[in-house]
């Protein structure tokens, strides 16, 4: 049986319209989890709001994971693809540093400082980013009126839900900032992404990005005297799907920037704001129907459809 991933059906499909925005929302759906299941984590293991370095082990060990999981699905496929060479080391540790160690690092520090609706919303920062680094590096993928209105649009919604006042307003440095510090960097290793994928496979490259910056986030929280401890059961269940989510959204995510623009691909960030209010309201009660909620919502909603919308001819 010939490999789907790169079989020539597989290029043909992933770069299908239908089929693009059919895996990048899933991916999204999977990634709007991550904001309730990250803070359901912190209170299975115990980890206090000032435990920086215990927080740190818990990202680290949720990619690295995520990251042994993707080598396995691609040593069934290509084994012989999925070994890193010394010309690999250096461009997948970078991305592995800006699109795991970096991003994360100021996420879940961030996270508890804020709202799982807030910063799900925040996110919408990384398709800007996105669709505008990528115009700086790859000409092919042009910045164009569309796009920078788009951009405001959506922009437009993290300055409402960020500036409104109330249980979800306000700006903190170590809340809010933290956030869109993390999904700046995200936005930048998309854009290593694309640059370092060809001649590679992108399995490869999510598995050993996620192995390098999960063990980067471990090393760095044991040598400032983190810790964690599996208390029960529910412990190892919760660190497994976040691990697994990672993995599969990552390596889907890797394989559409492989072969899709940038900006077509990155846009979808912006639905992670609707999945992860919808999943926070579920998971953590907290309150989602609020005008401000909505007002946003709808804001970064219209972004994405104005940076991905192309008029038939």
């Amino acid at each position: 049986m010939k490999n789907i991933i790169f079989s020539k059906t597989s290029n043909k499909l992933l770069t299908n319209t239908f089929a693009v925005s059919g895996i990048a929302l899933f991916c999204t759906i999977l990634w709007g989890t991550a904001f309730p299941a990250i803070k359901i984590g912190y209170r299975l293991f115990d980890i206090q709001n000032t435990d920086t370095p215990s927080i740190l082990i818990f990202a680290g060990a949720r990619f690295a994971i995520a990251g042994l999981i993707v080598l396995a699905i691609g040593l069934i496929r290509k084994p012989k693809e999925m070994i890193i060479h010394k010309k690999d080391i250096i461009p997948i540790g970078i991305l592995g540093f800006f699109q795991t160690f970096l991003q994360y690092l100021l996420l879940y520090i961030g996270l508890l400082n804020v709202s799982g609706t807030k910063s799900s919303l925040l996110t919408s920062v990384a398709a800007f980013g996105s669709v505008i680094l990528s115009a700086v590096f790859f000409q092919s993928d042009k910045l164009s009126f569309k796009k920078i209105f788009g951009c405001l649009v959506g922009i437009s919604g993290i300055v409402v839900i960020t500036l409104s006042g109330g249980d979800l307003g306000g700006f903190s440095l170590i809340g809010d900032g933290l956030v869109i510090l993390s999904n700046l960097s995200g936005a930048f290793g998309n854009v290593i992404s694309k640059k370092i994928s060809p001649n590679r496979n992108p399995v490869q490259i999510s598995g050993w990005q996620l192995t390098f910056g999960g063990s980067a986030l471990i090393i760095t929280g044991l040598l400032f005297g983190g810790k964690l401890i599996f208390y029960n059961i529910q412990c190892v269940l919760i660190l497994l799907y976040l691990a697994f989510m990672a993995g599969i959204a990552f390596m889907l995510w890797t394989m559409l920037l492989f072969h899709n623009p940038v900006s077509r691909v990155a846009v979808f960030n912006l639905f992670i704001p609707v999945f992860g209010t919808m999943w926070s309201g579920i998971f953590l009660n907290e309150n989602i129907f609020t005008p401000v909620n909505l007002i946003s919502l709808l804001l970064v909603c219209s972004g994405v459809f104005l940076v991905n919308f192309k008029k038939r001819t």
